[in-house]
């Protein structure tokens, strides 16, 4: 049976070996498209171009929620700036063209974001019902064209519309129905130290011996892959719990109460109805979080390809003013062999017997 130890042994071995963070979100590759969902159930579906000058990536975007969700979103090796110019074109024959604004400039140019429902409308029609789609970008000193495949766009949609509980909805990009849409999961994706509480940070992340101390570096945690649920009497928070390994992203969990008057503690962790939560331990590695059932899953990998490792599933509780996870299966798969054996799911059950 895995335990909490063999996982510390395993990620001891990890940071000694790598260097650079792995991100926890969920992901999927169909044919020339990709659909990254992070832990706030925000998800983008990005066209990969097949060579990397001017616009080089091409997505939509839709944020957890009902209103204004969508967005068009460029990445560009030719500098933005308020007028530059995109042509997109369709299969040679439909054309779009999208003027930069300020609004929609971001990283100092290197990216723009467009969320007008007419542009975005159009793009998402597009990427069903076209084969390739082609963008000029112009800024009136470089002008460039970008070729992208939309293959797998459609089923990248379904995937989308499923992650995010909108299928058989008039939200869905793909397969819309008459259904009411689920309330919205009140999850947001946190970006930095200034949306954790102050007791959380001055406890286990600021001093250098503290359990998630970054040692000056807290890329990972801006990047946004960290999350804070809203219970009905508490916030959990799921952090990035210092710097991990190439593939390996060690988390921990916080409740804060809503009531003030009491304090705020690491998140429980359950097995066989003994607490398996250790102080001076991450509780989870390379996380997904599913807000729809609540359902934690930590994936250790043993090495980058993915073949091999250990996946814990863990069930969210909230019973009165308590809140803890508690244990639902591990799995192993300890041969590192090149074979992925239908992935963490599917591997041999370690617990329960």
């Amino acid at each position: 049976m895995i335990t909490r130890t063999l996982f510390a042994v395993l990620a001891a071995a990890s940071i000694l070996f790598t260097s650079q963070p792995s991100l926890a979100r969920s992901y999927k590759e169909i044919r020339d498209i990709t659909v990254w969902c992070d832990t706030a159930m925000n998800c983008t579906l990005s066209l990969v171009p097949e060579t990397y000058q001017g616009v080089t990536s091409l997505s939509v975007y839709r944020a957890n929620r009902l209103g204004n969700a969508l967005s068009v979103r460029m990445a560009s090796q030719v500098p933005i700036t308020p007028g530059t110019r995109f042509l997109i074109t369709i299969d040679g024959t439909d054309t779009l063209t999208l003027i930069a604004t300020n609004k929609g400039i971001r990283e100092d140019g290197a990216a723009y974001h467009e969320s007008n429902p007419d542009v975005v409308a159009w793009l998402v029609k597009a990427m069903k019902s076209g084969s390739v789609a082609t963008v000029k970008i112009d800024n009136g000193t470089q002008a460039m064209t970008s070729r992208f495949s939309l293959s797998g766009s459609v089923a990248g949609m379904i995937y989308m519309d499923e992650y995010q509980d909108l299928l058989n909805t008039s939200y869905a990009l793909q397969v819309k129905g008459d259904q009411p849409p689920n309330p919205r999961i009140p999850i947001v994706a946190l970006h930095g130290q200034s949306q954790i509480p102050r007791q959380i940070w001055q406890t286990w992340f600021a001093p250098e011996d503290a359990l998630c101390h970054f040692y000056g570096s807290t890329a990972v945690l801006e990047s946004g892959v960290g999350f804070r649920l809203t219970l009905h009497n508490a916030d959990l928070y799921g952090l990035p719990c210092g710097m991990g390994g190439a593939y390996n992203q060690p988390y921990a969990f916080f409740t804060v109460p809503l009531d003030e008057s009491r304090a705020i503690t690491r998140t429980p962790f359950y097995m066989d109805g003994n607490e398996s939560s250790n102080a001076n331990e991450a509780d989870a590695w390379n996380i997904s979080f599913s807000g729809k059932d609540f359902m934690l899953k930590g994936l250790f990998k043993g090495r980058g390809l993915g073949d091999c490792g250990s996946q814990s599933v863990w069930q969210l509780h909230e019973e009165g003013k308590r809140v803890f996870f508690e244990a639902v299966e591990f799995r192993e798969k300890g041969e590192c062999d090149g074979v992925y054996a239908g992935g963490p799911d599917n591997w041999p059950v370690t617990w329960p017997d």
